[in-house]
């Protein structure tokens, strides 16, 4: 995959995660009411999780701005699309919410996986080469 696509990619996950983490601070009932399940006792913390999830847009800005420079954002970006849908299966299997919430994960986290593994690949081979330096 071409620099300039995943330059574009990581500004678009930016975007994305900024206005979706947005949406859900100042709506944190959204969620519940798309998926016509009860909402939790207390939104504030649908609202912090929209803080953090807007967090991570910037850390993707950044990333697009100088991708050689900021793998480790890449990496936590890529934990949590990876831990955040097993955690929502486990919780789908464990306790009544519906299967159907899968669209909220396929959104946030497993469309954007291609990107992220990609990028992996991209800097392996055009930034830093993994291999132990015989010299240390």
């Amino acid at each position: 995959m071409s620099e300039k696509l995943l330059q574009r990619a990581f500004q678009v996950a930016a975007v994305y995660n900024v206005a979706w983490g947005a949406m859900v601070s100042v709506f944190p009932n959204l969620f519940f009411q798309l998926f016509h399940i009860e909402p939790i006792n207390y939104p504030f913390i649908m609202s912090g999780l929209g803080m953090c999830i807007g967090l991570y847009g910037y850390g993707y800005w950044v990333v697009a701005r100088d991708l050689r420079r900021y793998p480790q954002l890449v990496i936590i970006g890529f934990l949590g699309k990876t831990i955040g849908p097993i955690g929502w299966l486990w919780t789908v299997l464990t306790t009544p919410l519906p299967l159907r919430t899968m669209w909220t994960n396929v959104f946030n986290d497993l469309i954007w996986l291609p990107f992220f593994i990609a990028y992996f690949v991209w800097y392996r081979s055009n930034v830093h080469d993994l291999s132990p330096d015989p010299g240390r």
